[in-house]
This record gives structure tokens, C-alpha cells and sequence, in this order.
């Protein structure tokens, strides 16, 4: 059997994979040369993987495109493992339909949901108002917002909800969670469908979103959202740019409700330099960088491993994405 994957993630995993007898590998450099482990060069149009695995070190700074071309090319893909969670890739419904498995990852979760805590708390504790004063050497008593008591809407109670809500509960905030089909065991306070979105978005001091970019969430964070938004409160994008109407956003902070938005993706990414999201008072931009950490990196690898072992031994892979939910990606 072939597998197929991103150069550098080969050469960090070689000795682990070297465990699996029979295993032949094909790799892509960023150069968007296809090697074999020993280094020869392959005609990219003869490779024909059974398996492959796009890192999230693949989404991010390899040759991705090129990569998903071999897979489209081959036909011969039988199961893909991403290490991204979101399953809005156009390639995705592409690759299933030709007959493969398509499975996402977990492993940003404990990273992103950092990310979140650390948003909101800049929010609350006015830290930008903090380092301004500190470069103007002015001593200034700032007053802040504790976390004790507030109220957290969490939109999507996937993994990265689930850790999301988990620390938002430890600083002792009443977490309500929003999904379409509650499971009972989620770590929230109450749970909600999204028919219910309306009522609760007023009470709300804080607004996650972290729920999966499809045909019924493109836009759900139109004006009207916006406008039942509580004053005072805090809109945090960790999901998808394509969740939110920008322009609608952008007028709504205008007005300050809400009264700040972290965002680490949109519709355009990179984010152009002439948006202004780069400048506006009310936001704090980072580049799609919430899971970005050396702890996810390695989650990401031991996710692929256990599931190539499962894999070769015909057992049920983790996080298999269902193909219904591919039937919309890419909206």
C-alpha cells in the first residue's frame, strides 16, 4: 500500500512509520516534486496512493493545492486524514465521491480554545488601553470585567466547543451551547438548537462561534444577529470567515455592539491590507494561527497513526467525517 504526504511530515514521522511492514511511501516536497522514501524522483502522474495524510504544517505553508491534484489525479485514494477540523474543503466531496474515507482531526482543540480564553480576557481586562498607557508612561488605574458570572453562547459544540465551554466553566462563567443535535453529555450549563439563537444572543456577554461552515451557517451572523447582540458584549470567529457577513460586522462595531470582535479567520484569507479589520478599534486580528501550537502538531500525528494502524487492520478510523455533512462543503 502507498500512503502520500507532505515531505516534512515524513521526515518527522520516518521511524515511527517504519513500524508498519509494507508500507510504501510517496512524498511531495515544496518544491512540488513527488520523492519515494529513498529520495527518487516520481512522476507525479504515476503516483497512486491508498491512503495520504494533510498535515496541518500542509494546510498551511506546503504546496496544498499540488498535493490535493496528485490525490484528484490518482483516483485511487481510499481514506484521507486531515489535520484540520473544519470539512469545507471543495476537495473533500470530490475525494469521496471517487471512494475515500474522509476523517478530520481534534488536536487544535485545547490550543483554539486557549486562543478564545485569552481573547475574551484581553477584552474584559481593556489590554490595549493597558499597553498604551504603559508606552505613554501614564499610571492609570483601568477597571475590568471579571469572568466570574458572565454569560458564554457557544455556537457548535464539536471538540473545539466542548474545550471551549470546559475553561469558560472553570473561570466559573454559565456556558449555554448551541447545536442541532444535543448529545446530553456536552459540558455546558443548558443547551440549545439553533432555532433558539435569537432569544439567547441578548442575554449574552459572549459569542463563540466554532460550528462547521455549511449551507445552513454561511452568513448566520448577518445584521440581525448582530442587532440582538447584548451591549457589551464579545463576538469570538474561530470557525470559519464565511459564518459571518463582514460588512454587516463592521457596521455593527461601529455602533459598538458588539463592543469587540476576535477574529482569527475571514472570507478573504490572508486578510487584505486595505480591510478595515486591520485598523478598527473594536477588533483583534490574528491569521488563522488559534491552533498553532507545537501540542497540536503532535496530537495531529498520533491521531494519523492510530488511524493508519486502524486502517490497515480494517478497523472503524476515528472522526470519519459523515458524507452527508461533505455533500455541502465549500458552500
Amino acid at each position: 500500500m502507498r500512503l502520500f504526504l507532505y515531505r516534512p511530515d515524513h521526515e518527522r514521522l520516518a521511524a515511527r512509520l517504519a513500524a508498519f511492514p509494507g508500507l510504501g511511501m510517496a512524498v511531495m516536497d515544496d518544491g512540488k516534486a513527488v520523492l519515494g522514501a529513498d529520495g527518487a524522483l516520481i512522476d507525479r502522474h504515476a503516483v497512486r496512493p491508498v491512503a495520504a495524510y494533510a498535515s496541518s504544517g500542509l494546510y498551511t505553508h506546503g504546496p496544498v493545492r499540488a498535493f490535493f491534484g496528485v490525490l484528484r489525479h490518482a483516483g485511487t485514494l481510499r481514506w484521507l486524514q486531515s489535520g484540520a477540523a473544519g470539512h469545507d474543503a471543495p476537495v473533500f466531496p470530490i475525494l469521496a465521491r471517487g471512494g475515500a474515507v474522509i476523517c478530520n482531526s481534534c488536536a487544535a482543540g485545547p490550543a483554539v480554545a486557549d486562543y478564545v480564553l485569552a481573547g475574551v480576557m484581553a477584552a474584559f481586562h481593556r489590554m490595549h488601553e493597558r499597553r498604551e498607557q504603559q508606552s505613554g508612561r501614564l499610571w492609570r488605574r483601568v477597571e475590568l470585567r471579571e469572568m466570574a458570572d458572565t454569560r458564554w453562547l457557544v455556537v457548535g459544540m464539536g471538540h473545539i466547543g466542548r474545550a471551549v465551554a470546559q475553561r469558560a466553566k472553570g473561570f466559573d462563567a454559565h456556558v449555554t451551547g448551541v447545536r442541532r443535535s444535543p448529545a446530553g453529555d456536552e459540558p455546558a450549563d443548558a443547551m440549545i438548537r439553533p432555532a433558539a439563537l435569537g432569544s439567547a444572543l441578548p442575554e449574552s456577554d459572549v459569542v463563540v462561534l466554532t460550528a462547521p461552515l455549511t449551507a445552513e451557517t454561511r452568513g448566520m451572523v448577518d445584521a440581525d444577529f448582530l442587532d440582538a447582540m447584548k451591549a457589551g458584549s464579545v463576538l469570538v470567529n474561530i470557525a470559519r470567515g464565511g459564518l459571518v457577513d463582514e460588512r454587516a460586522l463592521l457596521a455593527a462595531l461601529d455602533r459598538g455592539r458588539p463592543a469587540h470582535a476576535v477574529l482569527d479567520v475571514f472570507e478573504e484569507e490572508p486578510l487584505p491590507a486595505w480591510s478595515r479589520f486591520w485598523s478598527h478599534p473594536r477588533v483583534t486580528v490574528s491569521a488563522h494561527s488559534a491552533g498553532a501550537s507545537p501540542g497540536a502538531v503532535r496530537r495531529n500525528d498520533a491521531l494519523f497513526l492510530d488511524n493508519l494502524e486502524r486502517f490497515l487492520s480494517g478497523r472503524p478510523l476515528r472522526l470519519q467525517i459523515d458524507p452527508a455533512m461533505l455533500a455541502g462543503a465549500g458552500g
